[in-house]
């Protein structure tokens, strides 16, 4: 049996959680978090008794570095492939 061959091209539809609104409101929250272990890393560098919990914030901004990322190359490539 043939496939039917369609004329009309039909577009991907992306689930909610994966739309560029969803990425947005994800970037804007991670900035938000980035900002509060921004200050806690400069907090833990300046004062001394803090040195050794220094290791928190700086993994907690690694992360959130991750998901930004992560967020936008996943809506450059999903507009790049159209």
């Amino acid at each position: 049996m043939e496939l039917d061959k369609s004329p009309f091209y039909r577009r991907i539809i992306t689930p909610w959680y994966d739309s560029d609104v969803a990425c947005w409101i994800l970037i804007l929250w991670s900035i938000s978090v980035l900002i509060f272990t921004l200050i806690g890393l400069e907090i833990a560098i300046s004062t001394p008794e803090l040195n050794q919990y220094i290791w928190f914030p700086f993994v907690l901004t690694s992360l959130v570095l991750i998901i930004i990322i992560s967020a936008i190359l996943r809506m450059i490539l999903r507009n790049v492939k159209g």
